[in-house]
């Protein structure tokens, strides 16, 4: 199954793409991040994100294993994370719309309903993380 979330942010497509391939500042549009440490650039950049759920917290470890810089496309892979999370590929990428960008995410994977639920929700507060981040600047 296919789950994505989408939304229009207000700023150039060179700037939301600039950004997001570096995988930097994820504590400062993911509210549940709470630190986050980025190790190389390009291919192969890894990321670990501390998160704080309230009564769980965690760690998240990721790797930059796709990246189309002519279509403005990305892949992380979710190599260490609870369940549902773990091994599962976040596909990211940003298109130009009425002079804005639009940041669309996506996961395919097969999960039970809740676990759907979490993960459209998660995908959401990314999309909306990203634009607040942009549209504050």
């Amino acid at each position: 199954m296919l789950i994505t979330e989408s939304i229009e942010i207000n700023e150039s497509v060179a700037n939301v793409w600039n950004h997001l391939k570096t995988l930097q500042d994820a504590e400062k549009y993911l509210p549940v991040v709470t630190k986050s440490t980025v190790n190389g650039s390009g291919m192969g950049t890894t990321r670990t994100c501390d998160i704080d759920m309230g009564k769980q917290q965690f760690q998240i470890k990721e790797t930059l294993v796709k990246l189309d810089e002519s279509n403005n496309s990305l892949a992380i892979s979710i190599d260490d994370a609870p369940p549902p999370m773990k091994d599962m590929m976040i596909n990211f990428s940003v298109s130009e719309k009425d002079n804005s960008s639009e940041i669309s995410v996506n996961v395919e994977s097969e999960q039970t309903p809740e676990n759907i639920q979490m993960i459209k929700s998660i995908l959401g507060m990314i999309c909306n993380g990203l634009k607040q981040f942009h549209e504050s600047k």
